[in-house]
């Protein structure tokens, strides 16, 4: 049980964003704890529930008031909040729920829990994420793995317990997970991964219970297989203890032809003198096909396990062999990533110099590809710079190079350049073409970042346009992408990171000798970074402009969030500011206060005057509103100082207007004052 200010910032932070929940909602989210026992893991998954349904904390109370309001044991009130946290996932999400409930209680892989689901990868990826963000599953990003909330498993396991023929379904499917999960670990031998994926797989066949397996048709047979090779064929590292538990338990579980051999293995595994798994002839030891599978003339289990491994050790050596790179090309990228570097620190002149010798570079080296990347990056400066004729021919000059190379990602990123060109030049029809253009190239070839970046940019053109519905169809498609659905969670694993050593090992070195420039490295020098947070920031825009107050500073804290987690503080301060002035509009005026707070302590750090002189002027008018004429006219004061520097008339004239009407003498009692913006 937590304390009940920490459960309530606990509450606040996983349902609003917040440290405190909304003044609207305070008591009722003071009654809602209380009635959660001060439950850790109920507080997380009902403030998950609250953010993902909108559901106010009255509501939620009020729907489970009977059930709540006993005090029953941690079961029951774990069981409430769950049922209502999967009604809100959805059936996919409840079935990979009771799928994983099943499986030992590790960390398992994707490929695994769709296997236990019944599903393809991709159509389990999705159902999830949703349990992630609905804090019943965590994701273990070392692993790439993810791990059932303890309560949760049992929760569920206790639900699901009676129906008996359910729980043999789901232990059936448990035990061709168990055998999946053999090819899952064969399938990168010679890779990177390969030692964090047998390291993974060790841990689930430890965790493993066999007992449940042996009463009725639940898939015994296929278990035992898996146990035998897991230990004879596979070398995952299980200690001696560890192997003779699961070779007993295959022998009780498997049949005769299987039994036999589950005892000879468990046999060898107990001499003293037995040679150990690592030492075998080969990594895997042995593999013969079985009789029966030569007389079929096809290869039995550990055949295809054999051909798995050597597969992917093919694969692997040749995925992770660095090219070779001549002088000339070393050199031009060099100088692409300088002139990058320079443009992040606002070195103009200098970066376009950069950028000139990497192009005068890979012209000499013949590399069309690199020389539309580098008249690409040349092209989004001199936008910067308000040379738009020079930037329009730099762009021209791009896209033909990306369609002579095939490279059809390069080819998108040249038109989502051009489109914000021709936004500059009030060219909407065009600029809406070129993104539908790079939309359709991007999707041809599966790059979901970019695909990202160009629905958050043809959503802000929408924006602009009053276009509402197409802006919140595209924000809702680009986030749908960000916050990690199938594609971004099967990248994950077919790139996975291993230890520091693996991650900074072959494929680094293999991915940084194939590209001239990282794809972050060049969305940033295209202006596109931190797309995730500016997606829900923009998003809040549009819910604001359609009236949807609650939504939109929802919205407002998920980019705060992302912005601080990412250590942007120039974005968490505007996005601060929005949401002070959203709360202004609702009246929740000292949230509004702490927001304009926090996000002057920001500018001040960035030292960035315009952005000071708009919060103080914000924070003045709230102020003027709650009757603190002095503090008012103090704000307005350095405000009007600040405008002065930045040459802002129109902001100097509405201060010292409001500065007029605001009495010096200290002895006068406070007074409301009319606001320079008024609410």
């Amino acid at each position: 049980m937590l304390p009940v200010p920490a459960a309530l910032a606990l509450l606040a932070q996983n349902a609003w964003g917040t440290d405190a929940p909304p003044a609207t909602d305070a008591p009722w989210a003071y009654a809602l704890i209380a009635a959660l026992g001060h439950l850790p893991p109920a507080i997380e998954i009902a403030a998950a529930t609250l953010r993902r349904t909108g559901m106010s904390a009255e509501a939620y109370l009020r729907k489970h008031a009977a059930r709540l309001a006993s005090g029953g044991s941690e079961e029951e009130i774990v069981a409430v909040v769950l049922a209502e946290a999967l009604d809100a996932a959805g059936e996919e999400a409840r079935g990979v729920a009771r799928a994983l409930a099943v499986l030992p209680a590790a960390n398992v892989p994707l490929e695994v829990i769709a296997a236990a689901a019944g599903k393809p990868a991709p159509s389990t990826a999705r159902p999830l994420q949703s349990l992630v963000h609905g804090r019943l599953v965590t994701f273990q990003k070392d692993a790439l793995a993810y791990l059932l909330n303890p309560v949760v498993r049992a929760a569920i396991r206790g639900d699901v317990g009676g129906d008996a023929a359910l729980w043999d379904a789901l232990h059936r499917s448990a035990a061709d997970a168990m055998q999946a999960l053999l090819f899952w670990t064969a399938a990168v031998e010679g890779r990177p991964e390969a030692a964090m994926r047998r390291r993974v797989a060790s841990e689930l066949f430890a965790a493993l219970d066999t007992a449940p397996f042996q009463e009725g048709a639940r898939g015994a047979e296929v278990l035992a297989r898996a146990l035998v090779d897991a230990c004879t064929v596979l070398d995952l590292g299980l200690t001696i203890e560890i192997q003779e538990r699961l070779l007993e338990g295959a022998a009780r579980l498997a049949g005769e032809a299987l039994r036999a051999r589950a005892l000879a293995a468990l046999d060898a595994a107990r001499r003293p003198t037995s040679e150990p798994a690592g030492r075998r002839r080969g990594t895997f030891g042995t593999l013969r096909a079985t009789p029966a599978a030569r007389e079929r003339g096809r290869p039995g289990h550990r055949d295809l396990l054999r051909k798995a491994l050597r597969a992917s050790a093919q694969r692997g050596a040749a995925r992770y062999a660095t090219p070779a790179e001549d002088d000339g090309l070393r050199a031009a990228k060099e100088h692409l990533s300088r002139g990058c570097l320079r443009l992040h620190e606002g070195a103009l002149d200098a970066a376009a110099a950069a950028y000139g010798d990497a192009l005068a570079a890979l012209e000499a080296a013949g590399d069309g590809r690199g020389q539309g990347i580098a008249l690409l990056l040349r092209g989004e400066l001199r936008r910067r710079q308000g040379d738009l004729a020079a930037a329009s021919r730099d762009h021209e000059r791009a896209l033909p190079l990306f369609r002579a190379a095939a490279d059809r990602a390069g080819e998108a990123m040249g038109l989502l350049a051009r489109g914000s060109l021709r936004l500059d030049e009030r060219d909407a029809e065009g600029a809406a073409a070129d993104y539908d253009c790079a939309l359709m190239l991007l999707r041809a070839c599966r790059d979901r970042i970019g695909e990202a970046n160009v629905l958050k940019a043809r959503g802000d053109l929408c924006f602009m346009q009053d276009d509402l519905a197409g802006a919140a169809r595209d924000y809702d498609r680009a986030l749908y992408i960000l916050e990690g659905v199938e594609e971004r969670v099967l990248s994950q694993l077919r790139f996975p990171p291993g230890g520091r050593e693996e991650r900074r090992g072959a494929i680094a070195r293999a991915r940084a000798a194939r590209e001239h420039l990282p794809q972050q490295e060049l969305l940033r020098a295209l202006g596109y970074e931190q797309t995730h947070a500016r997606t829900w920031q923009a998003r809040g825009d549009l819910r604001l402009r359609e009236r949807q107050a609650a939504l939109a500073a929802r919205d407002y804290g998920n980019a705060i969030l992302l912005y601080r987690e990412s250590g942007d503080r120039r974005g968490e301060a505007a996005a601060l500011k929005a949401r002070g002035d959203l709360r202004r509009q609702r009246g929740a005026l000292p949230g509004a206060q702490r927001d304009y707070d926090d996000a002057l302590r920001l500018f001040e750090a960035l030292a960035d005057g315009p952005g000071q002189a708009a919060v103080l002027k914000a924070r003045a008018d709230l102020r003027c509103e709650r009757g603190d004429t002095a503090g008012a006219a103090l704000d307005y004061t350095r405000a009007l100082a600040l405008f002065d520097a930045t040459g802002d008339g129109a902001s100097q004239t509405s201060i010292r207007t409001v500065l007029a009407g605001i009495s010096p003498r200290p002895d006068d009692p406070p007074r409301p004052v009319r606001a320079a913006v008024p609410r």
